[in-house]
């Protein structure tokens, strides 16, 4: 199924970018809508309880001013304080207007109702003794059993601010229940969406890695495709070009070192056999003089062919990873006959083999595992002093072979450590001697890299080189 994807990677990225915020941003609205909406309430409990505070203090200040009123109407007898009471239980009417609208539950609604009507009852009352001889002295009392009755009223309204405090601390807490849930659930699905667009943009990043990786490693068999925006493409179709390219130059390498390796070892054949002919003085007898020549032609001529096979191994061997014959090999089988073949050149030197091969067994190419235990043993044998030591040591660990081999020369100098195993490249004590290729190492390499293994120069080591090889150990169901 073809996936359809944005024209550019800056695209990708920006789609992936929206689609993570969206549902956060949906969040972030619900969310001020929600404390909007708490906001609103809050501010019309702040101003019922102001209502009600105002309210319930202007009614108490008008029953006590009327009772003031009272009291001096019952010691003066003057008509003109009963038109002060009235006014004042005027306000006080339209106080308890406000009081019931903005503070008072039905209940004491009711209650202030049945007040206000003794009280208008009482002024009824009240103004039948104006200009008799009544003693309006009990009314007094009467007024003051009334105002008490109103007091619990007062009180209820006062307590309006704690109650609208109580009511808003519940909408908060149910605005925080509404909240959370939207709020978690859009982080975990803006986590989803990131997660699913990173593996996204990780896969297009993985095509390129993978197929740079090929390019490197000198695998150019495999076709590269690379799917995604329209600039990922385009980049993966330079890549195979690139990839045809390199493939192309690398076969012309190839047929070149054939060809000249074939050109070469044709004459370098003959001034051997025409060296062999004259040190075995078929020609005639030769003079000591003549002699040491035929030596040193014979010497070079033999270098120069070593030469040749190590460049063509060294080719063979950057294509190690698509010719691997691979099967189980019994590792302390294989070092061991690698020994015996040098056990003459050791003896030359007076150098002995320190062996420790216990039964191990990985999963590799037969010939050229030899061959990287040959150049390692070879480079130890050469730089080691007369009369030293060669430790070859294997071990099993788990799911992995490891192979030392450890000499007691002059090691490899610190600067040289990390060129060590780079083509062409002989150190200043190889270069001294005037010996080797500089391909011995890099060819080791290439081999052990092919078999999915690791070949390292073990740093910290004393009077001496330490290398080390380590290789994936056959499969059990292999072995069966």
């Amino acid at each position: 199924m073809h996936k359809r994807y944005p024209k550019s990677f800056l695209r990708l990225i920006l789609s992936g970018f929206l689609l993570v915020a969206l549902p956060l941003v949906l969040a972030i609205g619900y969310a001020v809508f929600t404390l909007q909406g708490l906001a609103a309430k809050s501010e019309q409990a702040v101003q019922r309880a102001s209502a009600a505070a105002r309210a319930s203090r202007q009614f108490a200040e008008s029953l006590i001013g009327m009772e003031r009123v009272l009291r001096q109407y019952v010691v003066v007898r003057d008509a003109v304080l009963v038109d002060d009471y009235k006014r004042l239980g005027s306000d006080l009417r339209h106080v308890s207007g406000e009081l019931t609208f903005a503070a008072l539950e039905e209940a004491n609604a009711k209650r202030l109702a049945s007040l206000l009507e003794r009280e208008h009852q009482f002024l009824a009352r009240l103004e039948a003794t104006v200009g008799s001889e009544q003693a309006p002295e009990e009314l007094v009392d009467e007024f003051q059993t009334l105002a008490g009755e109103a007091l619990p009223v007062v009180e209820a309204a006062r307590a309006v601010a704690d109650t609208e405090v109580a009511r808003l601390e519940q909408e908060a807490s149910r605005a925080r229940d509404a909240l959370l849930l939207p709020l978690v659930a859009a982080l975990a699905l803006a986590l989803v969406t990131a997660w699913w667009f990173r593996n996204i943009i990780s896969a297009q990043i993985t095509q390129i890695d993978t197929a740079i990786r090929a390019i490197g490693r000198g695998d150019y068999g495999r076709p590269i495709v690379v799917s995604g925006p329209d600039d990922l493409a385009f980049l993966g179709r330079r890549l195979e070009w690139l990839r045809h390219r390199l493939a192309d130059l690398e076969e012309q390498k190839g047929r070149f070192l054939r060809h000249v390796s074939h050109d070469l070892k044709t004459p370098l054949t003959a001034i051997r056999e025409g060296a062999q002919l004259l040190a075995d003085g078929v020609p005639g007898p030769l003079s000591d003089k003549q002699r040491t020549i035929v030596g040193i032609m014979s010497q070079n001529s033999l270098r120069l062919q070593k030469l040749i096979e190590e460049l063509l191994n060294f080719q063979q061997a950057s294509l190690a990873a698509n010719t691997l014959d691979l099967q189980p090999v019994v590792l302390e089988v294989l070092v061991d006959k690698v020994l015996l073949t040098h056990r003459l050149a050791a003896q030359a030197r007076g150098i002995r083999f320190q062996k420790i091969l216990p039964p191990v067994q990985v999963e590799g190419d037969p010939e050229k595992l030899r061959v990287v235990v040959d150049n390692l043993v070879t480079n130890a044998i050469k730089f080691s002093p007369q009369g030293g030591v060669v430790r070859v040591l294997l071990q099993s660990g788990e799911g992995q072979a490891v192979l030392d081999v450890v000499d007691e020369g002059p090691g490899v100098a610190e600067s040289e450590r990390e060129k060590i195993f780079d083509a062409f490249f002989r150190g200043k004590r190889a270069a001294e001697r005037a010996e080797g290729s500089g391909l011995g190492l890099a060819i080791a390499r290439e081999y052990v890299t092919a078999h999915r293994g690791r070949i390292e120069l073990v740093p910290g080591a004393e009077g001496g080189a330490h290398f080390r090889v380590t290789l994936p150990k056959v499969r059990q169901e292999q072995v069966s």
